[in-house]
């Protein structure tokens, strides 16, 4: 390697000009981080008259990755040997190469950081090696450079975050109504997280289930309408506030809904809370159909949607309580005493006036009381609660059930003859019959069902005498199954 002459000073000029000028370019049009860097390696290769060059950067692991490369062929073993040491020196490096030509190396530094090397090499014996003070200035520049890209590159990822966070809040208080609202987030979490499946799970006001609305429309998470918060993921979430990612769940299920999801063709799938307010109100959750479809960067991205989706979603969900505060049960998700009365009237004036016919079911539980006595008030409540779902899930989208009070329940089945009306009263009472209450604490209990059913007009000309029929033909089946044990 020789050293310049006065004949050379006027090139090394020029080459040094234009290497500076061309690097500058290329950090005024370049706005990503690989084509900037690969630019300037070409163009800082061409400025120098070199054979080629490797650009490095560090990771926050410590390591060292290729980011950019042009015709290493002849040099690469030896410009990473350089690459390392002029990291940790304090000035560029600048080296003979194999005994013809030249290998020069430079730390890439921004704001007194190291973001990693650019190396370049010249084989030719009497080539001339740029000087330490222009490498340093090339490694301060493309330095300078990679670091504002990644700062533009931070903005429009936040930028498109907000944007996205307020379309989340435009478009979940468009519309109060909760199931739409979970379609429009489904909608905007799409655009940054595929998936096959959303649920949002809200809690209940005794904070033992959580109430779920599925996307797509009909699909839940696992248990149909409703989770218990005991044993499942999504309780997992909203007891700990904190996410859960199980990236397969053939290999690996820790919750009561896992095998079921499996079962639904969902592999792989991430729970994150819903805090509104400072406390935690639901969970979001996402499943997949892939294996390890959710991980960190998915996590990251999603869940300041999550919190902003929280707080729009509580508002919905509070409008729709206060609306059917005055139609539903305060302990079951069945319509009210009051409400029962309003809408059994109105069908009956549809039956007068189309001379149509209406049906009646009173259905009383059999062996309730041990519970509220053994289990306490609390327990009873929930099993009354069960019992409200499983009506709910069991009667057609045109049938009313309600809760009349105490364990006594009733469905206004209009337009419906005794024939229908004797099977669904039959389907009810096993439905009950068949299931597992208080599951999840250990108490299993089992119930029976009495019921009555009474016809408008065959039974009765009135809603008063309706009521009575269909409750006296309850407590008439309640005695004849007693007598019958």
């Amino acid at each position: 390697m020789k050293p310049a002459s006065d004949d050379t000073a006027a090139p090394a000029y020029d080459r040094t000009t234009q290497a500076l000028i061309s690097v500058l370019d290329d950090l005024s049009v370049q706005k990503e981080e690989e084509p900037l860097l690969r630019s300037t390696l070409e163009h800082v290769v061409l400025a120098l008259e070199a054979t080629g060059g490797l650009t490095v950067l560090g990771t926050d692991e410590g390591q060292l990755v290729n980011a950019a490369h042009l015709r290493l062929d002849a040099a690469p073993s030896t410009l990473h040997t350089l690459v390392v040491q002029a990291l940790h020196a304090d000035r560029p490096l600048v080296r003979e190469h194999q005994g013809a030509g030249w290998v020069a190396a430079t730390a890439l530094v921004a704001q007194q950081r190291r973001l990693g090397a650019l190396a370049v090499y010249d084989q030719r014996a009497a080539s001339i090696p740029p000087s330490v003070d222009l490498l340093e200035a090339l490694g301060r520049q493309i330095g300078t450079g990679l670091e504002n890209v990644r700062l533009y590159g931070e903005l429009r990822a936040s930028a498109a975050r907000l944007e996205s966070l307020h379309r989340i809040t435009a478009a979940l208080t468009a519309d109060m109504d909760l199931g739409r609202a979970v379609h429009a987030l489904a909608l905007e979490i799409g655009a940054v997280q595929s998936f096959d499946r959303l649920a949002c799970g809200f809690v209940n006001e005794a904070g033992d289930y959580l109430e779920i609305i599925g996307h797509p429309e009909g699909t839940s998470w696992g248990f149909g309408p409703v989770l218990p918060v005991v044993g499942s993921g999504a309780g997992a979430v909203l007891l700990n506030n904190q996410p859960v990612v199980q990236p397969d769940l053939l290999s690996h299920h820790r919750f009561i809904e896992d095998m079921k999801l499996l079962e639904e063709g969902v592999r792989s799938c991430m729970l994150l809370p819903l805090s509104a307010r400072g406390r935690v109100i639901g969970v979001l959750a996402l499943g997949s159909r892939r294996p390890s479809a959710f991980d960190t960067a998915a996590l990251e991205r999603l869940q300041p949607l999550a919190y902003a989706a929280a707080l729009a979603l509580e508002n919905v969900r509070l409008l729709h309580k206060t609306r059917e505060l005055s139609l539903t049960d305060e302990v079951t998700p069945l319509f009210n005493f009051r409400f029962f009365h309003q809408i059994l009237d109105r069908e009956l004036k549809f039956v007068d006036r189309y001379k149509s016919v209406l049906s009646l079911i009173f259905l009383d539980l059999d062996r309730f009381k041990p519970i509220n006595d053994q289990h306490g008030h609390l327990r009873g409540s929930r099993v009354l609660r069960e019992v409200g779902f499983l009506l709910r899930a069991a009667v057609r989208e045109t049938d009313f059930p309600a809760r009349y009070g105490g364990d006594e329940f009733t469905v206004i089945l209009p337009q419906t003859d005794a024939g229908a009306a004797r099977a669904l009263a039959e389907k009810l009472r096993r439905i009950i019959e068949g299931h597992t209450f208080l599951q999840e604490e250990g108490i299993n209990a089992r119930l029976g069902a009495s019921v009555g059913i009474a016809i408008y007009p065959l039974d009765a000309g009135s809603k008063e005498a309706l009521i009575r029929m269909a409750d006296e033909r309850m407590y008439a089946d309640k005695e004849a199954r007693s007598a019958g044990r």
